[in-house]
């Protein structure tokens, strides 16, 4: 007989077995202990820990704050759990975020504001309502799905990779170039300030920044930002972990729940999920809310109002962790609810259209409510609810048109019509991140470095999504569950191929519906075959996870920070030398004066890692360098006029304002040549061997050694 649940002691030991063993692997880069690689296995063990109190106390209040919800709004959805925790990170995060905005975020409401929620759960647990009164399957309610040990391997590759600083992991991502520049940055300048405020020289501050404000509270409550990092990076991990549940609860609405854990084990496995869900960015909570919200999509209760409310709630908090979640999640929910797609089959009565719309239309006005705070706040900053978008109607705030254009040209659609389906092929189908097996090396692109070192594989996932689909089409009780998320993928890609610039890792929303199918998939090969081929679903399982899980840790081997050796040779790092690096990762303007402060120009990669006073602009922001050199040219005046700003230093990235001027664009009077000449002429002293940092001289200083600081 096929195995199908066992008690959970059992999953649990495997599991966690398994869990140490692959991450042992991952750090050690091999079977065998590294030199150090032991401790340096411990430290990832102790930066784990150190960062659970926050992370425990933050999960619980979620549990708390989504309990009078969905004891209210959908009591008996079978789906409950992951709902009720989904629920409660919305509003959680949408209570920090007010406070945020309205300067009330400090250690002490950092902490007060989960534990509200804690208390709540408290009361949940003292009423009897953690498990619902009406259960399904509830003969194995104290049994687990075996496939639950298959989550291991990726859950492992997340925990080893968040326990590496930013900047040494993911070349593939800039080695976290947007985190260090402004997904923590902002936080970090939030909290110098005591309050969410608009930065005029980084754009960025003015997106909806949900996800960011949970990192302002993260840094509140340990601190600093700095000793945040690695609360931040776990709780992009967690997320994952949620989306892989709600995954999984979406599928067991169709399947046996192996199957179904099955599908959420697929998604722990896939590279871009190992990529993003270690790094502080806000992608993990886009898709943990969206799986939430497909999972409740497709219990019973979803399409009557209270439980479309529950999935408004969902997207729309979805959205206000990263805009595009509204084309990506929302948009497609929104058309299965209207066209009544998600119900499952085994109803007698289909609902009406006029349900289908009701429900639709409850959600819009849900999810619009929940982005309220987003749009008054920007408004009050700029005059624009949507800055840096819908400039032409509704103004470009402190921007010029040329900013305006640089934002344009930067974030519009740069590729041809015609190479959009090589950029579909390449992005998404062949693409290592989504789990193409082997390929060929990648060409070297200086001014592209989002690609991975093989492309074109073979494309197992979606291989495996195509046979899955058919056995959902197969069985009558799934097939509209997979009409529904075929219809949910193809939004997706059109919006991909039409209204962005062909990033791989925007289409990370394709896995809920691919994953949610796999699991159906395999829940469904695991019903015909009761016999002689029960063997099939679990090497199927098995297989598809090795493949996936190889990949991803392949591409962690590769993906690291380089070093160079006495050849000259660039190679990568092994893993257990970047665990816990933060202490050891030297910024380029350490042991300056501690009174002194640097103008950072076009070089933002990190700006984390700078422990002094510094002033600095986004690439689409216009620079504090610009209003000096476009008033004077002469060198003596510039310098004089900097020195009156009270800056001591500038550090100056060469290649990357070389980059800029030659991509996105930067600043037209800020110019290699033009610094070149007013560092030779006012006789501005380097420091170090890069030539990028520079004392900046005074008329009453006497020459002294360049290399003084």
């Amino acid at each position: 007989m096929k195995p199908q649940s066992t008690q959970p002691v059992v999953v649990v030991i495997i599991g966690l077995a398994l869990l140490l063993a692959v991450m042992w692997v991952a750090n050690q880069t091999g079977l065998a202990p590294a030199p150090d690689g032991a401790g340096r296995f411990a430290a990832t063990i102790l930066v784990i820990a150190d960062a659970l109190p926050a992370l425990a106390v933050m999960w619980l209040g979620a549990a708390g704050f989504g309990w009078p919800l969905v004891s209210w709004l959908t009591p008996r959805a079978k789906c409950g759990p992951v709902v009720q925790i989904a629920c409660g990170w919305a509003v959680m995060m949408l209570l920090g975020y007010v406070a945020g905005w309205a300067g009330f975020i400090n250690q002490i409401t950092a902490w007060t504001i989960p534990s509200i929620g804690v208390v709540m759960l408290m009361a949940q647990t003292m009423v009897g309502r953690i498990v619902p009164r009406s259960r399904p399957d509830n003969d194995q309610s104290m049994s687990l799905p075996w496939t639950l040990i298959l989550w291991a391997p990726g859950l492992a590759l997340l925990l080893v990779a968040a326990t590496c600083p930013p900047g040494t992991l993911w070349n593939v991502e800039a080695r976290g170039y947007d985190v260090m520049s402004y997904h923590l940055q902002i936080p970090r300048e939030w909290l110098a300030a005591g309050a969410m405020i608009p930065l005029e020289h980084n754009v960025y501050s003015y997106l909806p920044g949900l996800v960011e404000s949970v990192f302002y509270q993260f840094a509140a409550m340990r601190g600093s930002v700095r000793d945040a990092v690695y609360t931040c990076q776990l709780f992009s991990v967690s997320m994952m972990l949620l989306a892989a549940w709600g995954i999984a609860s979406a599928a067991a609405t169709f399947v046996d729940r192996a199957g179904a854990a099955a599908g959420g084990a697929l998604f722990l496995a896939v590279p871009w999920v190992t990529i993003t869900g270690s790094m502080a960015y806000n992608e993990a909570a886009v898709l943990a809310l969206g799986a939430a919200a497909v999972a409740l999509l497709f219990d019973p209760v979803a399409e009557r109002g209270r439980g479309a409310a529950l999935i408004g709630l969902l997207v729309g908090a979805a959205t206000l962790c990263k805009l595009t979640a509204g084309p990506m999640l929302a948009l497609p929910i929104g058309v299965l609810l209207v066209t009544r797609l998600n119900h499952a089959i085994r109803w007698r009565a289909v609902p009406s259209v006029r349900v289908g719309l009701e429900a639709a239309a409850v959600a819009t006005v849900i999810g619009c409510l929940v982005l309220m705070p987003y749009l008054i706040r920007n408004a009050a900053w700029t005059g624009n609810p949507v800055f840096p978008f819908a400039k032409s109607v509704f103004g470009t705030a402190h921007w010029d048109a040329d900013l305006a254009d640089r934002w344009d040209r930067g974030h519009g659609i740069t590729i041809q019509s015609d190479d959009r389906p090589t950029a579909f092929v390449r992005q998404w189908l062949v693409n290592t991140g989504y789990g193409a097996f082997g390929g060929r090396p990648t060409p070297h692109e200086a001014d592209n470095v989002a690609r991975f070192p093989n492309e074109f594989g073979a494309p197992i996932l979606w291989a495996a999504f195509l046979v899955a689909l058919l056995l959902s089409f197969l069985c009558k009780r799934s097939r509209r569950a997979g009409q529904a998320m075929l219809a949910m993928l193809g939004i997706q890609l059109a919006f991909w191929l039409v209204g962005t610039h062909l990033q791989s890792r925007f289409l990370l929303p394709t896995l809920i519906p691919t994953c949610v199918l796999l699991g159906i998939g395999l829940g469904r090969l695991n019903r015909p075959l009761e016999h002689r081929l029960w063997w099939m679903m679990p090497l199927a399982s098995i297989g598809l996870v090795l493949v996936l899980g190889v990949t991803a840790l392949t591409t962690l081997w590769s993906q690291t920070q380089p070093a160079r050796l006495p050849t000259g040779e660039l190679v990568p790092l092994p893993v257990f030398a970047l665990v816990d690096a933060m202490n050891r990762i030297k910024s380029p303007l350490a042991g300056l004066p501690e009174d002194g402060k640097t103008l950072v120009v076009a070089d933002n990669m990190m700006l984390l890692y700078h422990p002094r006073p510094f002033a600095y602009a986004s690439a689409f922001d216009r620079h504090p360098l610009t209003d000096i050199l476009e008033t004077s040219d002469d060198p003596p005046a510039v310098t004089a006029a900097l020195r009156d700003a009270g800056y001591t230093h500038v550090y100056i990235g060469w290649s990357e304002l070389d980059r800029l001027h030659r991509t996105y664009g930067f600043d037209d009077a800020v110019t290699a040549d033009r610094l070149q000449r007013i560092i030779r002429e006012a006789g501005w002293r380097p420091l170090g061997e890069t030539g990028s940092l520079f004392r900046l001289p005074t008329p009453q200083t006497p020459d002294r050694d360049p290399n003084e600081r």
